[in-house]
């Protein structure tokens, strides 16, 4: 249904009333609300406009048979989409012979699904190995189950694993079942097949491995069947659930693990500090402080540790000369800890709040000869550098900044930006030119590179489309399979392929970046994404092709359409969806932020009732609803700073209260220096990120023109 399925239903619902929709505007109509999750509203539609069944090969049906689906009538959808096949043909009827199957299939009518899954294979060949896998699932007897086996394909390795245990476990051999589900690695549900066979010690056992993988659904699997079946015994199970908890499950259900496997004897430092860091995370500082100190009593192994931790918890909790104490008790105990130069920059930052200026230089000073490569010291010379600059101080900032680029540290490059400047600010603008022409080359995608190539003039960097080889025999199949499973909602099919094409093992680089193009092209930007950092890896991160996959732009036509109705510059607004989601239309972040534009519910229903539309948070997972309102918010951003896109964009990362208590700073209207003073590392990065994507999407995808 395109990508524009709630503009498609919106300007129906709007035009309806005020002319006779033709009968291509109705099943648009229909195909939309379908692919919205609106199943009655299509079958109101299909219901007061008559259509015939053979329009466009059955599509009418079609539409009809996935309401019918949305519904929960998996039986009348059965038969609809097999009425609906009969006007299609090639493709289009094995996908509707697969889709009445599997509706069939959740209507508990095996039988018949077994024979349309099998006639969908006879229409198209390609997928005829994935669907043996769906005709093995609904097989009544496991012998013609374990024999359809035989042709599934290797991407849909762990599907048939689990197909293959339930057959044996029909023919009673337990054995078997979870030997084939342990070698796939599905550890919790071989561990269900042992507890029912009544061997409850090797239940626990795979239970157990599963709760320790890093693989999130087998993980989380496990810690149901560990709460649910095998409450942990000892303080090594305890501790297990207590770390998958912390990665997959709830701090509070890991720190009541923790404390359960302290309780239960395993008091060493590892546990201690594990303990500590859970108790910080549900901000109880209080606790974790008494956990830190009486590791730091027991006088174990790398106490160091807990005695930072027990000072900067106190920092945390807002006692600062106790936590300043406490820092410099450690430095004197401990004055090569791997924590001492964290603890003397926070001492340093304790005392430049407090005014103590000279005393914070003299501490940043310290960290800056002691250890000059460390990550703090990066951020010690930073603090040097911006108050020399603030003392009027060139001479002292300029061998502050040198010092950072000659350590290369992590603002060396802005350290490089800002030395071009002071040049150019003495009066010596060759040498600021020579410096951002440099930095421009060394940095020539990054966020100083093109802040350097805008202030020396240099032209914006333009990546020519070179000849593309054709798709790979292998890679063209397989998208053209994965075509099939998604038209056909064979989801876990579907998942299972996308987890093959994306791994890096099974692939040459010319294949990798095959993938990850058609990736992009069907809606998977983020798999793809990832895809092309791999890619850069292994050959080179500024080949035009490798930079498209890594910033791709795969909703292009709806963001231009947006950016005309809501006069915003297309490429910023694909910048902001690079950032924001990755041009993943489900993506949700842990606050809620949720699609395209990460929009949080209450601001999008704020914007429908100001632009006068009906809303839904469901509306928020829809691509084009999403980036819609998302626009509007943006645009909406920049009205309320002039026009300014510094500080629009903070706002919509940070909030505008944050906002306006940053335009006091001194460096406001000087954009650059602005960022920089940012107290947000995540606002200063954010801006830093889509000020350089808008830059790239630029050069990348060619000049705009508005439609």
């Amino acid at each position: 249904m395109g990508e524009r399925p709630w503009h498609t239903a919106v300007a129906f619902s709007d035009g309806v009333s005020q002319r006779r929709p033709n009968p291509i505007e109705i099943l648009r109509a229909a195909e939309a609300e379908v692919a919205l999750g609106n199943g009655d509203r299509a079958l109101s539609i299909l219901s007061r406009h008559s259509l015939p069944d053979s329009l466009v090969g059955g599509a009418p049906l079609s539409a009809l048979a996935g309401a019918q689906y949305l519904g929960g009538d998996f039986e009348n959808a059965g038969k609809t989409f097999l009425q609906a096949a009969t006007y299609a043909t090639g493709t289009k009827r094995a996908i509707l012979l697969a889709r009445a199957a599997d509706a069939y299939e959740r209507a508990g009518l095996p039988a018949p699904a077994g024979e349309l899954y099998q006639q969908a294979g006879e229409e198209m060949p390609e997928v005829r190995r994935w669907l043996a896998l769906r005709r093995a699932s609904v097989a009544e007897d496991p012998v013609m189950a374990l024999k359809l086996l035989h042709s599934a394909p290797l991407a849909g390795r762990t599907i048939a694993a689990e197909i293959r245990a339930a057959a044996f476990e029909a023919m009673g051999d337990s054995g078997a079942a979870i030997r084939t589900l342990a070698e796939a690695q599905r550890y919790a549900a071989a561990g269900r097949v042992a507890l029912a066979a009544g061997d409850s010690a090797r239940a626990r056992e795979l239970v157990y491995r599963a709760v320790a993988t890093s693989r999130e659904n087998e993980a989380t699997a496990g810690i149901e069947a560990a709460l649910a079946d095998f409450p942990p015994s000892t303080a090594r199970e305890h501790l297990m659930l207590a770390r998958a908890l912390r990665r997959f499950g709830t701090t509070a259900g890991a720190l009541a693990q923790a404390l359960a496997a302290f309780e239960a004897g395993d008091s060493s430092m590892a546990t201690r500090l594990f303990l500590g860091e859970l108790m910080e995370a549900r901000r109880d500082r209080r606790g974790a402080i008494r956990v830190y100190d009486a590791a730091v009593r027991a006088a174990g192994d790398d106490t160091g540790e807990a005695e930072y931790r027990s000072a900067r918890a106190h920092l945390r909790l807002g006692e600062r000369n106790v936590a300043y104490v406490a820092f410099r008790a450690f430095l004197e105990n401990r004055p090569h800890h791997e924590r001492a130069p964290a603890a003397l920059f926070l001492m340093g930052d304790l005392r430049q709040d407090e005014g103590r200026l000279r005393e914070a230089d003299s501490l940043f000073w310290a960290l800056h000869e002691a250890w000059p490569g460390d990550a703090f010291a990066s951020r010690a010379r930073t603090r040097l550098a911006a108050r020399a600059l603030l003392d009027k101080d060139s001479t002292a900032a300029m061998e502050i900044l040198r010092a950072e680029v000659e350590h290369g540290g992590s603002r060396a490059r802005a350290a490089h930006f800002q030395l071009a400047r002071i040049a150019r600010n003495g009066g010596d603008s060759a040498t600021a030119i020579r410096e951002w022409t440099a930095l421009a080359h060394r940095d020539s995608i990054g966020y100083y590179g093109t802040a350097a190539r805008q202030e020396a003039g240099l032209p914006e960097p333009t990546f020519a489309d070179a000849a593309r080889p054709a798709v790979s025999r292998g890679v063209a199949r397989e998208l053209a399979a994965l075509d099939f499973l998604d038209a056909a909602a064979m989801e876990p099919e579907s998942e299972a392929l996308l987890a093959f094409l994306t791994d890096p093992t099974h692939w040459e680089v010319g294949q990798i970046m095959d993938i990850a193009e058609g990736l992009i092209a069907r809606g998977r930007a983020r798999l793809a994404i990832d895809l092309g950092w791999r890619v850069a890896s292994l050959h080179r991160l500024n080949d035009p092709r490798v930079l498209r996959i890594i910033f791709p732009w795969p909703n292009r036509a709806l963001v231009e359409q947006e950016a005309k109705e809501f006069d915003l510059d297309p490429y910023l607004i694909a910048a902001l969806i690079r950032q924001e989601s990755a041009f993943d239309a489900a993506a949700m972040s842990r606050a809620g932020a949720r699609g395209m534009m990460q929009l949080m519910p209450a601001t999008a229903r704020g914007l429908a009732r100001q632009l006068k539309v009906e809303w839904s948070d469901r509306l928020l997972g829809v691509a084009d609803a999403n980036v819609h309102f998302g626009s509007a918010h943006l645009a909406t951003m920049l009205r309320q700073y002039d026009g300014e896109v510094v500080p629009a964009l903070a706002a919509y990362n940070a909030g505008g209260s944050r906002v306006r208590r940053w335009l006091r700073f001194p460096e406001a209207g000087d954009w650059f220096s602005f960022i920089e003073r940012i107290p947000f590392p995540e606002t200063r990065g954010y801006i830093q990120t889509l000020l350089r994507n808008r830059a790239l999407y630029a050069g990348l995808y060619g000049e705009w023109k508005a439609p």
